[in-house]
């Protein structure tokens, strides 16, 4: 018999699931989070090794950090600065790397995806929970997009561990809980300003919850926000001392100066809201294809219904900030879609109310199995699409940028005019930054040649050292003034001019380069 008696009752058995030699307690933690440490290895090997191999640049965004973490800051001219730390923890362990930066992102998000597994355990089984996961590892901000080592993907872990903290702070109290909300807070400040909309969702969610009807907890809050104030203190002492130029970026984004858009705040809106339903499409793809292929699968009973309390803060944390964008977008702010990256993290723990209760054994296997087909053909996708199908097609695109040769032979030209070693490269983050990461030397990267771009520059550097310059040939005539009085200074100038893609044929690479020699007798520190 397969039910158990005791004490004259009868107990169902606990449900399980043999994979191979091992057998799986699906109503224990532990053997639950071991499927899902293993999947989650799975996820990051996945996208990491298949964007590596088929890119031969990053995304503008990794360049960006590449060039950021050459000085550790308080703040960069558009953003905060823990994204910047962030990355540079993984190249100093593992090097200046174009594929640590894939590794960086997609490491946040799997940290993430641990996170939602730990909340979604308020609402539901570990089984549950972990298809809870599987279904939003789905999501285009959760794969594609998080190969993008920006703003936006590094703020996914920060955000999970804020939802977290907060629930465990309202739920449990104690003054250690509301420190630790205090910090997340602080973190996700640190990453993006966004995080403003995460904390007026909470702030919301907490002023509706019954648990915080007494002084008590919101005493707590204040212990929070002294503590966040307290960890986000050295970035306003760099904005005052600065003149926030972090702050002025966020001003044009709001107003759509940072893009070459010409919609109205309405059709932006409606494209930000088309926008995060492709994005969200597979998880939604994904969660009716578990249902559907589980159609004829008796029900295993009712669902365990959790405390409301609970499922209100999932409503919230799952469509909260969506809502309250869209609201700011139809006052004027004209959105853009990547704002949206963090806004998702709960949402397929909140549509799992919607999932049958079937078989857990069933359920689980079903959703594992759907979910990695699905990754695997979005991550070949990717790589044929923005990899080796570029080329095919006679395309030019970051992805297939030409990065590894054109820094090889901009070396040898240095290298014939220069004694020393390339120690300063100047141009727009794209191009030097790339020139940057692939010289032997790791040349620090002067931004447009502005000092506020890049403090790691001193002016002296210049004159000390030389710099090579370097400008795509179709952007002379409009570059930033600071880079065309370095190159009116060059001693030599000339064109690199290579084939873009890796078949040696089809649109060409040409790169203006110009050699600003050192004073003489200069000494290069």
């Amino acid at each position: 018999m397969n039910d158990q008696v005791m004490s004259g009752e009868v107990v169902a058995p606990r449900p399980s699931w043999r994979l191979a030699r091992w057998s799986f307690d699906l109503d224990s933690r532990k053997d639950i989070g071991k499927i899902l440490a293993a999947f989650l290895v799975f996820h990051l090997l996945l996208w990491v090794v298949l964007a590596t191999v088929s890119h031969r640049a990053p995304p503008w965004d990794n360049i960006e950090q590449l060039v950021w973490q050459q000085s550790l800051e308080w703040g960069y001219y558009k953003h905060p600065p823990l994204p910047t730390w962030w990355l540079s923890l993984w190249t100093g362990l593992l090097g200046r790397q174009i594929w640590v930066t894939f590794f960086a992102a997609q490491l946040s998000v799997i940290l993430m995806l641990a996170v939602v597994w730990r909340v979604a355990l308020y609402v539901l089984s570990p089984a549950r929970a972990l298809v809870a996961v599987l279904l939003s590892s789905l999501l285009i901000y959760h794969g594609v997009h998080g190969l993008m080592a920006n703003h936006n993907t590094l703020q996914l872990l920060p955000v999970a561990l804020l939802l977290w903290a907060s629930l465990e702070a309202v739920r449990e109290g104690g003054w250690w809980r509301w420190a630790l909300a205090g910090l997340a807070a602080a973190l996700c400040m640190l990453t993006k300003y966004s995080a403003l909309i995460w904390l007026a969702v909470l702030g919301m969610w907490m002023l509706q919850d019954p648990r915080m009807r007494r002084v008590r907890p919101w005493l707590g809050v204040g212990l929070a926000l002294a503590v966040a104030g307290f960890v986000f203190a050295p970035h306003i002492h760099w904005l005052l001392r600065e003149g926030a130029p972090s702050l002025g970026y966020v001003v044009k984004a709001v107003n759509g100066e940072n893009d070459n858009s010409h919609l109205d705040h309405w059709a932006r809106l409606a494209r930000f809201v088309l926008i995060q339903f492709g994005r969200a499409l597979p998880l939604l793809i994904g969660m009716g294809l578990v249902t559907w292929m589980l159609r004829k699968q008796p029900r295993a009973g009712a669902l365990h219904e959790p405390a409301d309390a609970e499922w209100r803060f999932m409503t919230f944390a799952a469509l909260g900030p969506v809502l309250l964008t869209s609201v700011l977008g139809a006052g004027g702010v004209k959105l853009g879609s990547a704002w949206a990256a963090t806004f998702f993290v709960l949402l397929g723990v909140w549509l799992m109310q919607f999932v049958p209760a079937y078989s857990t054994a069933r359920l689980l296997k079903t959703t594992l199995v759907m979910v990695v087909v699905l990754e695997v053909l979005m991550a070949i996708g990717m790589a044929m699409g923005s990899g080796w199908l570029v080329d095919l097609k006679g395309r030019t695109a970051r992805s297939n940028f030409p990065a590894r040769r054109l820094t090889h032979q901009l070396d040898e030209i240095w290298q014939a005019n220069e004694k020393g070693a390339m120690r300063v490269v100047v141009g727009e983050t794209w191009l030097a930054g790339n020139v940057s990461v692939h010289t032997p030397s790791q040349p620090l990267v002067f931004l447009d040649a502005d000092p506020v771009k890049s403090p790691w520059v001193r002016p002296e550097m210049i004159r000390q050292c030389g710099a090579l310059v370097v400008a795509d040939e179709r952007d002379l005539g409009q570059l930033p003034i600071g880079v065309d009085q370095l190159r009116e200074r060059a001693r030599v100038r000339g064109v690199v001019d290579i084939a873009w893609s890796r078949r040696n044929e089809g649109p060409r690479l040409r790169v203006a380069w110009a050699i600003v020699d050192p004073e003489p007798g200069a000494v290069c520190p």
